[in-house]
């Protein structure tokens, strides 16, 4: 199956930077599709939105993918956790390498219901201070917004995408989940 193929040959890449201006990482993404013949969409939602491509197998089912790059061990996400149905693949130039992995390999359901409930309260709190009159009647019209920015800590082992245990499973959780093509 040609989504192995890319899969497997995406995991060969070596490091290339994905900025804005220059998206060399994506590039290098782009050019095993065609390589293969696998019909895909690059920046389906503009170049500011995500996922960087969708890609559709023989059966027309589409796949997101997003690809990143760091100069260090893990990917930035900033405002938003890696987005649920996602396939990353994701390149170091402190390894040289890439690897790939699905966002539910990353982020479980439990810890997004649990930032969901965190951002719920966080809004409510948010809310009973702008009912204040002191809020509504300020004459130069400052306001307050939550801005979401999740990071990952916790040392090597749990932030190193190139040594973690698990990346090897996440891997093959990918691979193993398409037909081998022969």
């Amino acid at each position: 199956m040609k989504m192995k193929q890319f899969f497997n040959r995406c995991l060969d890449l070596p490091y290339k930077s994905n900025s804005q201006d220059n998206p060399e990482h994506e590039n290098q993404i782009e050019d095993i599709l065609k390589d293969l013949g696998i019909r895909y969409e690059s920046q389906p939602n503009g170049i500011q939105a995500s996922p960087d491509f969708y890609v559709y197998d023989e059966n027309d089912v589409r796949y997101d993918v997003e690809a990143k790059s760091s100069k260090g061990h893990y990917p930035m996400y900033n405002g938003g956790l890696p987005k649920k149905g996602y396939y990353y693949i994701f390149s170091s130039k402190k390894y040289n390498e890439t690897t790939i992995f699905k966002s539910e390999d990353v982020v479980s359901d439990s810890k997004r219901t649990a930032y969901d409930e965190l951002l719920e309260e966080l809004d409510s709190v948010l809310q009973k201070f702008r009912a204040t009159d002191e809020w509504k009647d300020d004459a130069r019209g400052f306001d307050f917004y939550i801005r979401n920015m999740y990071t990952q800590s916790g040392g090597k082992d749990k932030v190193n995408y190139f040594t973690h245990e698990q990346r090897k499973v996440c891997e093959e959780n990918i691979l193993n989940q398409f037909v081998s093509a022969t």
